[in-house]
C-alpha cells in the first residue's frame, strides 16, 4: 500500500499537501506572529514586508496571521461537514440500498426534496433561521451534501448485495445488521473513501463562499472568504488582500482533490490489474 501512494504522484503529492494543512491549522498560534484579531499592529492596507509577509489589512491587522488562523476554521468546517454527512448519510444509504422496495423509494424521494435545495439558498436559509456563523455553514453544507454519500453508498450497496458471498451469508442464517455491518459495508467503502475527500474540498470552497456573501464566519474569526469580501473594494489598491487567502484556497481545494483522484486510481480494481499492485 505504502510502495502504491508513493508512485502515485497525485495521491502523494496531495497527501503532503493536506498534512501541511494540517499541521498548520493545528499549530496555527504557534506559527503566527501576531494574534488574528489584533488591530494596527501595522499601517493599513501596507505591502507585504520583512516584518508583515503578506502585508496588513484595512485594519491593520497581519494578513499572514489571519490566513494562519483561516487554516484552521476552514479544516473545522471541512471536517465537520464531511463527518456530519457520513454519519447521517452512510447509514441511510445502507438501509435504502440493502432493503430496497418501499424502503427504498421512501428514502430516495426524502433525499430527492434535499437534492432540490441548491447549498446557496440553504445557507441562507439556515443564516436566516439561526444567524451567520461558523454552525450555521455546517448545517447548511451538511444538509446540502448529505445526499450525495446517501446515493454513493446506496449504489455500492446495490452491487455488493448481489455477492455470491452475501447469498451465502443470508442462507448460513445471519441476521440484516451483522450482514451490512460485516460484509455489506466493508466492501461498500472504496468509492465512499474517494466522495469523501471530494465533499472535504467542497465544504471548504462552500464555507469560503458562504462568508464571502457574509452568511458565513463573522468576526472577530478570521476566514478566507470573509477575507476575499473585506478585499473586494481594494482590489486594485491593494491587490495583496485577494491574493494570499484566494491562494490557500486554490491549494487547500487542489490538495484534497489530488488526494481523491488517487485514492481512486488505487481503490480501482482496474488500476491494480494495470499496475499489479
Amino acid at each position: 500500500m505504502i510502495k502504491s501512494i508513493i508512485r502515485n504522484k497525485k495521491l502523494f503529492i496531495g497527501l503532503i499537501m493536506v498534512l501541511i494543512f494540517v499541521c498548520i491549522g493545528i499549530f496555527a498560534e504557534q506559527i503566527m506572529p501576531y494574534d488574528y484579531d489584533e488591530t494596527y499592529v501595522g499601517d493599513i492596507t501596507e505591502k507585504p514586508s520583512k516584518d508583515f509577509w503578506f502585508g496588513t489589512d484595512i485594519l491593520g491587522r497581519d494578513v499572514f496571521s489571519r490566513v494562519i488562523y483561516g487554516t484552521r476554521v476552514s479544516l473545522i468546517a471541512s471536517i465537520s461537514i464531511t463527518g456530519l454527512t457520513l454519519l447521517f448519510g452512510v447509514p441511510v444509504g445502507l438501509l435504502s440500498g440493502y432493503y430496497g422496495g418501499v424502503v427504498d423509494d421512501i428514502l430516495q424521494r426524502v433525499v430527492d426534496i434535499f437534492f432540490s435545495f441548491p447549498w446557496v439558498l440553504m445557507g441562507l436559509l439556515v443564516a436566516a433561521i439561526r444567524g451567520p456563523g461558523l454552525t450555521s455553514v455546517i448545517i447548511s453544507l451538511t444538509i446540502t451534501y448529505f445526499p450525495q454519500i446517501v446515493r454513493i453508498t446506496r449504489s455500492s450497496v446495490v452491487s455488493v448485495k448481489e455477492q455470491d458471498f452475501i447469498k451465502a451469508a443470508k442462507l448460513s442464517g445471519e441476521n440484516d445488521l451483522i450482514i451490512l455491518f460485516k460484509y455489506v459495508f466493508p466492501n461498500s467503502l472504496a468509492p465512499l473513501i474517494v466522495q469523501t475527500t471530494i465533499i472535504m474540498s467542497f465544504a471548504i470552497l462552500g464555507e469560503a463562499a458562504l462568508s464571502y456573501l457574509g452568511w458565513g464566519v463573522r468576526q472577530p474569526l478570521s476566514s478566507w472568504g470573509m477575507m476575499l469580501q473585506q478585499a473586494a473594494s481594494y482590489l486594485w489598491t491593494a491587490r495583496h488582500l485577494v491574493y494570499f487567502p484566494g491562494i490557500f484556497i486554490i491549494f487547500a481545494v487542489l490538495s484534497f482533490n489530488f488526494t481523491g483522484d488517487g485514492l481512486r486510481d488505487i481503490l480501482d480494481p482496474r488500476y491494480k490489474r494495470i499496475y499489479g499492485r
